[in-house]
């Protein structure tokens, strides 16, 4: 299983933007920054008691679960997982508790 690591949190007009990196199975490490809207982030964490960063590494998650490595993109938006798969908005708070 691939080790998530949020280095950098930075709130933006809309939200929050993270510097992630990814340390895959292979021992390799990739970089990715992701931008998370304050909607998105009301949806999967409805009660807001949720640590922005860990919605984040949870929307990675579930992106890796779903997708080969090398589809993931270095730089996007949350919303990306909703687009892709259908089942994201009831997976993703699920991931959000997992990583306790």
């Amino acid at each position: 299983m691939a080790q998530i690591e949020i280095i950098e949190e930075q709130e933006i007009a809309s939200g929050w933007q993270f510097q992630a990196q990814i340390l895959n199975e292979r021992g390799q490490l990739l970089r990715l920054q992701l931008t998370l809207a304050w909607a998105d982030y009301n949806l999967w964490s409805p009660a807001g008691a949720d640590e922005p960063a860990r919605v984040a590494e949870a929307v990675i998650r579930f992106l890796l679960s779903r997708s080969d490595e090398s589809e993931i993109r270095t730089s996007f938006d949350a919303s990306l997982a909703r687009r892709l798969h259908c089942d994201a908005d009831t997976v993703i708070p699920s991931l959000i508790f997992a990583s306790d």
